[in-house]
């Protein structure tokens, strides 16, 4: 709004290396992030998708895995900064 002087856009990379498999990081997300829980909720009743997501989610920590050889997977992820500086 009127109020903002400067406004200042960053992408930024945070390493996350504190999954020690792929299956690790399905299973943090599984029982600790919002949507994804309540996508496991809402296909509870359904075996053979809860096993399929069970899959994707444990491959896409390993797709996007960098820490090949170190014993623990490490994700890169990037996100944006938004800085806004309020008129005096």
């Amino acid at each position: 709004g009127d109020g903002v002087t400067t406004v200042v856009a960053r992408r930024q990379t945070v390493r996350i290396d504190h999954f020690g498999t792929p299956e690790a990081f399905r299973d943090y997300f599984k029982a600790r992030y919002g949507p994804t829980i309540a996508v496991y909720k809402s296909i509870a009743d359904d075996p053979e998708k809860v096993a399929a997501l069970d899959r994707e989610l444990a491959d896409l920590a390993r797709r996007s895995d960098t820490g090949a050889g170190t014993g623990t997977t490490a994700l890169d992820w990037e996100y944006l900064l938004l800085t806004a500086r309020k008129r005096s």
